[in-house]
């Protein structure tokens, strides 16, 4: 066979191979969308309560933190999730409250505000803060927002079980002009396959390395809505990790617009 058409050849075998491995790709994206969109549809309330318990683990020290969390699904123009978290006790931060508006708008930078009360500050989050340790526990601030789909770019990467659960493995990685606002490069997921919840999620720093892992559970279903009551979420590396369990939660009780303005913070 004449040298050149033997390179022509291996060429067209080249762009042949990567024009498949290529349509697998997008395959597999396609169906890690389809399954996170499926994932955000489990709630189908309009809005939620619940009392929750923190408990946060650093070596001896142990931080006792309770909670009223109270969401609200915004259906107007702007579609999206308001949630409003109002610490309990501890006494010395009794009234300490968190706010986010979060949008399911990936192009709209969710809002983020916290309320002190020792100062009466109302004080914005935005950009580095986000990433800072929520109530110093093993949550950042980012992760009590709620992210939209299309924020990150899915992939099905596999299917494994958990517990004796088959799951399916979903690769979520930031879009590219959304990496910088993030601790995370990504976050691998891993949902039940019965009723589309997480019950384990792992989170790789920007180098690539795992930085902490949250374990879910106490799957309950609550006037007809799967719901997790129970997760631990640990950073390895540093030893610690934190518990957290919702009780009470109750769905669609016709929470009012005004609880989730940020000038009622204060009140």
């Amino acid at each position: 066979m004449p040298r050149i058409v033997l390179m022509l050849l291996m060429l067209t075998l080249v762009s042949g191979g990567q024009v498949l491995a290529g349509a697998a790709d997008d395959d597999a994206r396609q169906k890690g969308r389809q399954i996170m969109r499926q994932v955000d549809s489990v709630d189908t309330s309009l809005d939620s309560t619940a009392l929750s318990v923190m408990l946060i683990e650093r070596g001896k020290l142990k931080l006792v933190r309770r909670m009223r969390h109270m969401t609200r699904k915004n259906e107007g123009e702007i579609k999206g999730e308001r949630t409003l978290i109002r610490f309990m006790e501890p006494a010395d931060v009794r009234d300490t409250s968190y706010l986010t508006w979060s949008y399911d708008d990936p192009e709209r930078t969710d809002d983020m505000w916290l309320y002190l009360p020792s100062e009466s500050l109302v004080r914005r989050i935005s950009g580095g803060g986000k990433k800072g340790a929520f109530m110093r526990s093993d949550l950042a601030n980012e992760d009590i927002e709620d992210r939209s789909v299309d924020d990150d770019i899915h992939t099905l990467i596999g299917n494994e079980k958990q517990h004796g659960v088959d799951c399916f493995v979903i690769e979520s990685v930031p879009r590219p002009e959304l990496k910088k606002d993030t601790n995370y490069s990504k976050r691998v997921q891993y949902i039940r396959k019965d009723i589309y919840l997480p019950c384990r999620v792992e989170y790789y720093d920007k180098r690539g390395k795992l930085l902490k892992i949250g374990t879910y559970g106490g799957f309950k279903e609550i006037d007809g809505i799967w719901t997790i009551t129970k997760s631990i979420i640990e950073t390895p590396r540093r030893k610690t990790r934190t518990l957290y369990q919702r009780q009470e939660v109750k769905y669609n009780q016709g929470l009012d617009d005004t609880l989730f303005l940020q000038s009622n913070l204060r009140r």
